[in-house]
């Protein structure tokens, strides 16, 4: 299944109601399952991003849906980049 890095920033809204971040993060995770996919992994940063998730979902279609239903909540802004596991370059590399 594909795999895909986000990240994310906070709303001003999402900074100020922090208490409610483990239901916000709950509510994503619901989401991407019920889209077929796993959250893989999920970290809050400092700089330029205020969180890194890495979720597999079955393709870029089904990304967009589960990113325009996160969006609706109001509480953060993305930016999503492809990811491919080293074996998959290795083999694109060689050709096979």
């Amino acid at each position: 299944m594909p795999l895909f890095i986000i990240l994310g920033k906070l709303t001003d809204t999402a900074i100020q109601k922090m208490r409610e971040a483990q239901e916000r993060d709950k509510k994503a995770e619901q989401i991407i399952a019920s889209a077929g996919g796993k959250l893989v992994s999920h970290y809050y940063t400092f700089g330029r991003y205020d969180f890194v998730a890495i979720i597999e979902l079955p393709s870029p279609e089904i990304l967009a849906k589960v990113i325009i239903e996160i969006a609706k909540c109001g509480t953060v802004s993305t930016e999503t980049m492809t990811a491919l596991l080293p074996e998959k370059m290795y083999e694109m590399a060689m050709g096979t």
